[in-house]
Parts: structure tokens; C-alpha cells; sequence
């Protein structure tokens, strides 16, 4: 059987227990997590035996059978782990999963866990094998719709209550890093706040080991202080400030921006909008005072660049992601350079 979501998981672990579990993804923290459901709930059933194989080149995966075919110790149930380091087990593995499930040991259980499984594997014979009598979670990035939500559920377990801006503004700085995220909320959790957090104090909080911040450099960008920005990124650089809470920092400034921006095209009310948004005073005098000279199709143009540095933090574009920013943040300060340096646009196109 193959579930959607972790939460169908956990749906099914409350009424059964499954003889296999394979669990799969490139995000470890959420295989780990589902992993950690699967072995709470076999321990709450009695499963109070564990063992672990690490499945790596030159793995025999005889050890898997005959695990399954001698008795525990204390005969007892057992929980076996595999822990696997392709997502392809080879001719052996294949016919070892064949093997074990067509022969259950009782009342074991097994959990798989591996990284993503492509199409072609899921039509192979192991997998069908191990989905007949088992279930698989594939566990799939967080998309930009559900990071939000599932953000604010880990924070309202760890107890820790947020108001909405400051959310947003959490959820742009840990976009897409889970791990970041909940070495965030523990961080949150563990300061004892006493009470809602603010954007204000959600920023010192998160910034408390920095010389500058992240958002103090993107309020000297909009304030048009080149030489101030260029060295305020340099700094941070070296302090070792993850180029990726830069680009959340802009990207919060940017998109109450384009916000703005587009609000003053259409003719509305500025003061309305900012209401609208819960911007603090400080906040709207700031943006208020930069206004007039920024263009809408600037700050776009800023936000698809953004995008790019994103990619390029994590690998997936061929450019120096912090050559990249010094040049954006010198545009948006009123320098003049190129919108997007010449190998990205090689690369993208």
C-alpha cells in the first residue's frame, strides 16, 4: 500500500501495525520523524526488541534472512531496521525482499528506510513485493503552499506562540530547510519569551550572534547605503551567516514592496495597505521613505534574481551565490550592474 502523507502514517499506525514499513525521500529530518512514528508506535504494541543493519556496497543481505529465520533472545518481537543507502538494492537485495516477504517472520516488523524512489523502481518486483504486504510513505520537500502550515504545527506542539507576520517572516528564513526550521523552533521554545513573537523580537532572537543582521542589511539596500550594504554583507559573510537567511531577509522586504507598489499603481490608499499588512510604524516610515524611488519592475526583477541565488545556495545553479547577491544589493542601493551575472543566464538557459 502507498500512502501520501505522513499523517496517513500516523492515522495508520493508530489503528495497526503494518509487517513492513518503507520509507523513502531526500529530506531527513521528515524520514527520520516518520521513522520515529513507526518505531514509538511498535514499541506501545511491545516491540521492544531493535535491530539495525546498514545497507551499503558489499552488504549481505543474507544477514536480513537469516535474522528473520532464527529467534529473538528473549522471544519477543523484534523491530528490523534497514537502513539503506541507495534506493536501488541490486539482484541480491531483490530477491532478499522477495524471499523475506514471501516468508513473514511472525510477528517482526521491518523498516525500510531509503532515499527518493523513482517510477521505475516502484514497477520492479521487490517493490511490488514489499507494497503487497506492507505500506510505503515516499516523503516528498515540503512545497511553498505547505511549509507554512507545517511550520506552524511544530511550533504549536513545541508550545511556542507566534503572531502571524512573524510567521511569514520565519517561514521565509527557513523556506525550504526543514532541519533549519526546527533548530528554529527549539531555539524559540527553549528561550522562554513569555508571551507572542513579534517580528521585532523574532529578529533579535534569530540574529543575536551576528554583528549586523540579515535585516539590517536588506534596510541599509533599501535605503540606498551602497558602500554601507556592500560591507555589512561582506562581514556577515565571514561571521558564516547562511547566504540563505540573506535571501530571506530581502525577499520579506522586497515582497512588502512589490505590495506596495503595485497598491500605488492601482491608486489605493498606501496607509490602508500597510495596515492591511501589520507592518509596525518603524517599519512603514522605512518603506515610506523608500518608495519613491524604487520601480516596480526593479523590485521583480530583484525577487527573480533572488530566486536564482536561492537555487545557486543549494547547488542547483552553476554561479557564486554571494557574487551574486553583493551585485543585487548594490542595484537595489542605486549602483548600476548587470541584472543577473552571464553564467546564470548561461545556465538557465
Amino acid at each position: 500500500m502507498k500512502l501520501r502523507r505522513t499523517e496517513d502514517l500516523e492515522a495508520r499506525l493508530e489503528d495497526t501495525l503494518d509487517p513492513v514499513y518503507l520509507i523513502s525521500g531526500d529530506e531527513p529530518l521528515l524520514v527520520q520523524e516518520a521513522a520515529d512514528a513507526v518505531r514509538a508506535a511498535a514499541r506501545d504494541r511491545g516491540v521492544d526488541e531493535r535491530e539495525v543493519f546498514h545497507v551499503e556496497s558489499g552488504f549481505d543481505w543474507n544477514e536480513l534472512l537469516q535474522s528473520a529465520n532464527s529467534l529473538s533472545l528473549f522471544a519477543s518481537r523484534r523491530l528490523v531496521e534497514l537502513r539503506c543507502a541507495s534506493s536501488a538494492p541490486g539482484t541480491q537485495g531483490s530477491k532478499a525482499f522477495e524471499a523475506y516477504t514471501s516468508n513473514l517472520p511472525g510477528d517482526d516488523l521491518l523498516l525500510i528506510l531509503m532515499p527518493r524512489i523513482d517510477r521505475r523502481s516502484e514497477n520492479s518486483k521487490w517493490y511490488k513485493c514489499l507494497a503487497a504486504v506492507g505500506v510505503h510513505l515516499p516523503v516528498w520537500p515540503l512545497d511553498l503552499e505547505a511549509f507554512p502550515r507545517w511550520l506552524s504545527g511544530r511550533l504549536r506542539r513545541a508550545g511556542v506562540q507566534i503572531e502571524a507576520d512573524a510567521l511569514t517572516l520565519l517561514s521565509a528564513r527557513v523556506e525550504g530547510n526543514p532541519l533549519a526550521a526546527a533548530q528554529a523552533v527549539t531555539r524559540l521554545a527553549l528561550a522562554d519569551h513569555g508571551g507572542p513573537w513579534s517580528v521585532d523580537a523574532l529578529q533579535a532572537v534569530l540574529d543575536d550572534d551576528s554583528r549586523y543582521t540579515a535585516f539590517e542589511l536588506a534596510d541599509a539596500v533599501l535605503l540606498a547605503e551602497a558602500e554601507h550594504a556592500h560591507r555589512m554583507l561582506a562581514t556577515l559573510r565571514q561571521e558564516g551567516i547562511d547566504a540563505l537567511a540573506i535571501v530571506a531577509a530581502l525577499a520579506w522586504s522586497l515582497r512588502q514592496l512589490r505590495i506596495l507598489l503595485r497598491a500605488r499603481e492601482s491608486g489605493e490608499d498606501l496607509n490602508s495597505v500597510m495596515g492591511r499588512l501589520r507592518l509596525a510604524p518603524k517599519r512603514q516610515k522605512l518603506l515610506q521613505r523608500v518608495l519613491p524611488r524604487l520601480s516596480l519592475p526593479l523590485v521583480e526583477g530583484a525577487l527573480r534574481d533572488l530566486a536564482v541565488v536561492d537555487q545557486a545556495v543549494k547547488g542547483l545553479v552553476g554561479i557564486e551565490p554571494w557574487d551574486e547577491l553583493d551585485r543585487l544589493c548594490l542595484r537595489l542601493a542605486g549602483v548600476r550592474t548587470t541584472p543577473l551575472g552571464v553564467r546564470a543566464r548561461a545556465w538557465l538557459e
